[in-house]
């Protein structure tokens, strides 16, 4: 009797146990994804929890809830238990542009009166300095001082943090006609050109104005690379910041003075016998290119599992003509990597000379989508990243949504 009462305790206190370790394991996590639904352009906003599929790395997944939020109000919802979803917003905007496009003063006109409210937040990284503009601060100014005060400090500071590229820029177009100068090579005058003569560059030998531009070069593309690690903490940052968060990342096209390629394969020709000029002549414009380390899905998905919407708006420029200059695109693999990032949130890619439309654009998207949330079956605390798709069943809908999440 007494060992059938110990087995019956030991039995029921294994069970316990069991139970406890099995609670622990388990672990139950809620997922949100911002959808937005679109139709050539135009949010669809008559959708139900029913009309949408979610599959996380290809499984389907049980929707729990689905918010149709208009602004910072939830307008319509569909729920099995409430979520509370935080809809406070805090915009980011971002310039990395060399010269301020006026253009840009009607889209911060609009974005300031017609789209920021008093609760949101702002900040602003220009090509000097970050500031931010709490709601409080947003309450107590007027929308026509905000306007007035932005469009002056974006376009002061891009004045001031452009200067020494500017610099630089002149002193490669400078090198570039003293390096063509120098082999023998004239060209007429370009009133358009914006080059003074420099003496000390025209009187040095083409050994000398080679190793110059070079590192001139250099010096340029050190004051344009985006750091990743700074994007990266940026994105991690976003993750632990309460609300909406929606970027918008302007970068002008830029462009690298180099030699006209007839003129290269001319010295070529006249250098053939000197080993040296001709390595330098191939390093600097053949085979340059610019090395930006970026680990794409590595920048992709932090920017995906921060839930921010990041839209990249590429304001393009026609180069300059200068004769006996090529200006060589040099914004590749900026233009790449971060038109990547955006489609990874769900956010805008717009590539035009206007910034002002697409700005627009996705300023209006940000104004209208879905809330979906689910908890994922079987999920894992094993820090891999999550896929996320989502589909409207039996419509041939845009949908924009993030790319997934780490389950850590």
């Amino acid at each position: 009797m007494k060992n059938f009462i110990f087995l019956v305790i030991f039995f029921s206190l294994t069970l316990f146990l069991f139970s406890q370790v099995e609670k622990h394991e388990v672990t139950v996590t809620n997922v949100e994804v911002l959808v937005r639904v679109l139709e050539e352009n135009r949010f669809i906003d008559n959708l139900t929890k029913d009309d949408f599929e979610l599959y996380e790395d290809g499984k389907p997944q049980k929707i729990e809830a689905l918010y149709l939020v208009k602004r910072t109000n939830v307008e319509r919802k569909e729920t099995s238990s409430e979520f509370n979803p935080k809809l406070s917003r805090n915009f980011f905007l971002i310039f990395q542009i060399t010269d301020y496009n006026p253009k840009l003063d009607e889209p911060i006109d609009y974005f300031i009166n017609q789209v920021l409210l008093p609760n949101d937040t702002l900040s602003i990284w220009t090509p000097a300095k970050k500031y931010n503009l709490s709601a409080e601060a947003l309450r107590k100014m007027s929308k026509e001082k905000i306007a007035k005060e932005m469009k002056n400090i974006i376009r002061k500071d891009t004045k001031i943090g452009s200067a020494y590229y500017n610099d630089l820029m002149r002193d490669l177009k400078r090198l570039v006609q003293s390096i063509s100068s120098v082999a023998g090579f004239q060209h007429e005058a370009n009133p358009m050109a914006d080059i003074e003569s420099e003496s000390t560059t025209d009187a040095l030998p083409l050994e000398m104005l080679l190793p110059k531009y070079r590192e001139t070069l250099e010096k340029l593309d050190d004051l344009r690379i985006v750091d990743e690690k700074t994007f990266l903490e940026f994105a991690r940052a976003l993750k632990r910041q309460e609300g909406e968060n929606h970027v918008f990342f302007f970068y002008q096209r830029e462009f690298k003075p180099e030699l006209n390629p007839k003129i290269v394969n001319q010295m070529f020709g006249l250098y053939q016998d000197n080993p040296q000029i001709l390595a330098g002549l191939q390093d600097l414009f053949q085979f340059y290119y610019r090395n930006i380390q970026f680990d794409l899905n590595r920048i992709s998905q932090t920017f995906s599992d921060s839930s921010c919407v990041f839209n990249f708006l590429f304001m393009t420029k026609q180069p300059e003509f200068i004769s006996g200059i090529t200006m060589r695109e040099q914004s590749e693999d900026i233009f790449s990597v971060f038109s990547e990032v955006a489609k990874a949130t769900g956010g805008i890619v717009d590539n035009s000379q206007n910034p002002a439309h697409g700005f627009k654009s996705a300023l209006d998207a940000s104004e209208a989508y879905y809330l979906i949330y689910y908890s994922p079956a079987d999920y894992k605390k094993d820090g891999k990243f999550k896929s996320i798709n989502v589909e409207v069943k039996n419509k041939d809908y845009k949908i924009l949504n993030r790319l997934g999440y780490f389950a850590n």
